[in-house]
């Protein structure tokens, strides 16, 4: 499952990674920019700590 979403300040992007059960959240437009998390709003709230 894979989704891409706009928020005020970057583009991300989520994954589901189903052999971890691990979400992972990525910026769009720099895929080496990410980070993870057990649901999708921790994970995309970890990415926004980083950015």
């Amino acid at each position: 499952m894979t989704f891409t979403n706009k928020n005020k300040f970057f583009q991300y992007t989520v994954t589901l990674d189903t052999s971890n059960n691990i979400f992972m959240a990525a910026l769009a437009t720099d895929r080496h920019v990410y980070a993870a998390g057990n649901t999708i709003e921790e994970a995309v709230n970890n990415l926004e700590a980083l950015v």
